[in-house]
């Protein structure tokens, strides 16, 4: 971005958050560092720009797949949108016979149980793990995953999620790291 797109005069400046709050659409995550936010002097008028929103939401629904933690139906609409998918595209990706399925678990009136929530988040995580290079994986962690209930009226802090530089094949690329606040750290 150049020039303000609202009054046209002002030349914009840019400046990098260092810490920035967004609700991705079921998941909150807290970007540090990567946010850029351009602002005309002209006008004042400002810009938010998160850069490479598609692999951001890969990195955080990867590393949720991983969290022990029971899904909610905002989390499950979370990873359809990931992949960019209908409910009938995304219960085939996932081996479900039935978009119904998934309409039920996205809206609540029906929970997903604990051997079929493992095998989604199998999936999910077979799906993401190549295109998340910064972001820990081992399939391990969710064979053996012990999946708990949030207590009632709680909610997952923000995910900490921070722009890093991805060394491979002798080249170096932006990606994502993201990872669940302390308290609920992945176990090793």
């Amino acid at each position: 971005m150049d020039n303000c797109i609202a009054c046209r005069k002002g030349r914009l400046e840019t400046i990098v958050r260092p810490e920035h709050t967004e609700d991705l659409g079921g998941v909150i995550v807290s970007l540090r560092n990567a946010v850029l936010v351009h602002r005309c002097p002209e006008c004042g008028e400002e810009f938010t720009e998160i850069p490479n929103m598609n692999e951001l939401m890969k990195a955080v629904a990867l590393v949720r797949a991983q969290l022990p933690i029971q899904l909610s139906g905002n989390e499950i609409r979370f990873f359809r949108r990931v992949f960019d998918m209908t409910q009938a595209e995304f219960a085939a990706a996932m081996g479900l016979e039935s978009a119904e399925t998934i309409s039920r678990w996205e809206n609540g009136a029906r929970g997903i149980g604990g051997y079929v929530e493992r095998l989604l988040r199998h999936n999910l995580c077979a799906l993401l793990y190549k295109h998340v290079p910064a972001a820990a994986y081992d399939p391990e962690t969710v064979a053996r995953m012990q999946i708990r209930r949030m207590p009632d009226g709680t909610t997952l802090p923000p995910f900490i999620v921070e722009s890093v530089v991805v060394k491979h094949d002798r080249t170096r690329e932006r990606g994502w790291d993201a990872y669940p606040p302390e308290e609920f750290a992945i176990a090793a």
